[in-house]
């Protein structure tokens, strides 16, 4: 299918279209599969499979294999993986795009992402993910706290908008939280991709 697929795409304006490296955990499936999909000449190439070992955990060699495998002159990506410190690894190994629910869900679950002091450091981006904490605002103590959710970010929460204010929201159930908290998360999803770019 993918071969025929190749066959059209060089012959219609479309949309990118990126082929998808699939193999495991086999290095040399990956790779063959790799340089298949070079051959046919996609836009970009994305990572196939779910890399986690038997304790649910990132395996980073079967993302780098896959990684290796990709072309370096396009765009590489990590399809689903988009934990900061995954997104600090996949970075390092080549990859440009990244897709995940992340920031939105840990925002409905009042859950906000903020950098700690390391990030800011040379090399304080690290695949430990020490450079980031979470600020769960539904915490007592937020309740009458004035401060933004983090000082220096320029979402329009943190620029507008006390702690206090968003808990008080969640607490009563406006939606106006979930709008916030989103807003948050995904404005430090981009100023994590600025730092790394």
């Amino acid at each position: 299918f993918v071969q025929l697929l190749g066959d059209k795409i060089h012959d219609h304006p479309r949309q990118l279209l990126f082929g998808i490296v699939q193999g495991g955990a086999d290095p040399a499936l990956r790779m063959e599969c790799g340089q298949r999909l070079e051959e046919i000449g996609f836009d970009g190439y994305g990572f196939g499979g779910w890399p986690l070992d038997r304790d649910g955990s990132i395996r980073l060699d079967v993302l780098k294999m896959a990684a290796d495998a990709m072309p370096d002159t396009k765009p590489r990506y990590a399809m689903g993986l988009g934990r900061p410190e995954e997104i600090v690894a996949c970075t390092q190994m080549g990859y440009t795009l990244f897709d995940c629910v992340i920031p939105t869900r840990e925002a409905r679950h009042q859950r906000l992402y903020t950098f700690t002091e390391p990030a800011f450091s040379p090399g304080g981006l690290t695949t430990e993910g020490d450079f980031y904490r979470f600020l769960y605002i539904m915490d007592d103590h937020y309740r009458r706290d004035p401060r933004p959710v983090e000082e220096g970010c320029d979402c329009e929460l943190c620029q507008n908008h006390s702690r206090a204010y968003l808990h008080h929201l969640f607490k009563v159930g406006d939606s106006v939280a979930y709008r916030l908290a989103t807003i948050h998360n995904l404005r430090f999803y981009s100023r994590l991709m600025e730092m790394l770019r």
